[in-house]
């Protein structure tokens, strides 16, 4: 039975967590931005046809506060206004290159709030708290999420652009080299994509994309698995694991015979998935390029 007494432990935990939540953000608030506006923000990156009608239904925003953050951008130069080629009712919306440096600064001030609030608590107190966190958004979060794996669409690629950019931005600092090469690599992938001996799958929860991976043909009997990414929310709740098993079936039912992929060492839970999958490193280069300290791995498999 759930009792009143279970009730109140959940209303303490609540209160203590709004309160992490007000830290966490009060750099954002600072900065001139409230909350919601990062949110929107992080929508329209993910895509280059964004509109605001898309906006408003997967955050649930009041259609006028939607209008007037729109505005405050379009001020600021942070996104630009496009019409749709064949209906110029529809607007799409995209985030400028000054947005995406915007948004990158307020990645970092809240990044560094975060550290600066579990920096308080010894490794021990850290590691534990850190546990917990990932089990409640994880035990939550499958009771109530809807997922689904589906190929993807022609729209689906500049998300997989898109959040390999600022993902790898918010989380290793990479340069905006690698992130022309993200540019390059998918695009090439895209024209050249056969579905007969290359997939790309799109993990979606609730209806959004969450997730992405791709096998691409090098010969007859070599694959390269590619855009291996997931969002932070769908991290060490096992669908990394099924994403890449369903990528190596498929390589299987194209009768390939081995399987590598490229990482950068600063991937620790990634390479550990890799692992996990037989996936063994063969060699490594530096690749300053890229940013201080990165080296790029390349990890092999036989099927």
């Amino acid at each position: 039975m759930f009792s009143a007494d279970n009730i109140a432990d959940i209303q303490g935990f609540n209160k203590v967590y709004l309160n992490l939540c007000k830290q966490i953000n009060d750099g954002i608030l600072e900065a001139g931005y409230s909350l919601t506006e990062k949110d929107v923000l992080l929508e329209i990156s993910k895509t280059e046809r964004c509109t605001a009608n898309i906006l408003i239904q997967q955050l649930h925003i009041d259609r006028s506060y939607m209008s007037r953050m729109i505005a405050k951008f379009e001020n600021k130069g942070l996104i630009e206004k496009s019409s749709s080629q064949t209906d110029s009712r529809v607007k799409y919306i995209r985030m400028t290159e000054k947005g995406r440096q915007e948004f990158n600064r307020l990645s970092d001030i809240q990044s560094l709030q975060i550290r600066n609030i579990f920096e308080k608590l010894d490794e021990q107190d850290r590691e534990s708290v850190l546990s917990a966190m990932i089990m409640i958004r994880n035990k939550l979060s499958d009771a109530n999420d809807v997922l689904t794996i589906r190929p993807f669409r022609q729209s689906d690629i500049e998300y997989v652009i898109s959040r390999h950019k600022t993902l790898y931005y918010a989380e290793r600092h990479l340069s905006d080299e690698f992130f022309s090469y993200v540019d390059r690599i998918v695009y090439h992938f895209v024209a050249n994509f056969n579905q007969d001996t290359d997939c790309l799958n799109i993990l979606e929860c609730n209806g959004v994309p969450a997730g992405s991976i791709a096998i691409a043909r090098v010969d007859s009997s070599t694959a390269q698995l590619r855009f291996f990414m997931l969002e932070p929310e769908m991290r060490r709740r096992g669908y990394g694991n099924h994403l890449i098993e369903l990528a190596l079936d498929f390589c299987r039912e194209k009768s390939y015979r081995k399987v590598f992929l490229l990482t950068i060492t600063a991937q620790v839970v990634a390479r550990h998935v890799y692992e996990t999958h037989g996936f063994y490193k063969v060699s490594s280069q530096d690749k300053p390029e890229w940013g201080e300290g990165v080296v790029e791995e390349r990890w092999e498999k036989e099927i």
